[in-house]
């Protein structure tokens, strides 16, 4: 009996293991964006489980032609690249109309997960659409390429607005010291609940 209970359990530690272990990434709470999710583990198109916002103060409210800085974290450290991306109606409409692609994932630091100031900490500047909005939406995506045939992504939202005379919602004061195009900060922030489908703890390679 003692003898299938090991093999029993080396068995179940074979299907853990096993099991895909993707990052999470999700738009930086308290940056110039307030993200529909404290969620980094999104994994459903476009915006994980949420909906554009109708409380208004959770709208940045942005002018046409605008530069902005989008900033975003990794939470669990992958490789991948990631994508910036625009919605019309804060619902579709984000693949036709991508701001900037390919950034590159470009630290590999060691992150726990349970404590936010490891998280990599990314930015990137972007131009703001022509297009005025009432309800239109900012979109990070992390595009994980540890399996090329089956590539996973892990998605993240904020709503805006574009208008030619921007209301309160006026974007919040950036997080401390991020550099342009993901080098490492130390904002504050807040850890997101923790993923539902992380199997295993995997560390990475020293």
């Amino acid at each position: 009996m003692l003898y299938s209970r090991i093999v029993g359990l080396a068995g179940l530690t074979a299907v853990l293991f096993a099991q895909p272990v993707s990052g999470h990434t999700r738009i930086k709470p308290g940056s110039t964006l307030t993200p529909r999710s404290a969620s980094s583990g999104e994994k459903t198109g476009p915006c994980g489980a949420t909906t554009p916002t109708i409380d208004v103060s959770k709208r940045t409210s942005l002018t046409p032609g605008q530069k902005f800085t989008v900033f975003w974290e990794e939470t669990i450290q992958h490789p991948g690249y990631f994508r910036i991306a625009f919605s019309p109606d804060g619902q579709t409409g984000f693949d036709q109309n991508v701001l900037l692609n390919n950034i590159a994932d470009n630290q590999n630091g060691l992150v726990n997960y349970i404590d936010p100031a490891t998280y990599h900490q990314f930015s990137a500047t972007i131009t703001i659409p022509s297009k005025l909005c009432e309800t239109c939406s900012l979109q990070v995506i992390q595009v994980m390429t540890e399996n090329p045939a089956m590539p996973s992504n892990y998605y993240s939202c904020a709503d805006i607005r574009i208008s030619n005379t921007p209301g309160s919602g006026a974007p919040k004061v950036p997080p401390a010291s991020p550099s342009p195009g993901g080098g490492g900060g130390t904002g504050a922030t807040e850890t997101p609940a923790a993923p539902t489908n992380l199997k295993v703890v995997v560390k990475p390679a020293t």
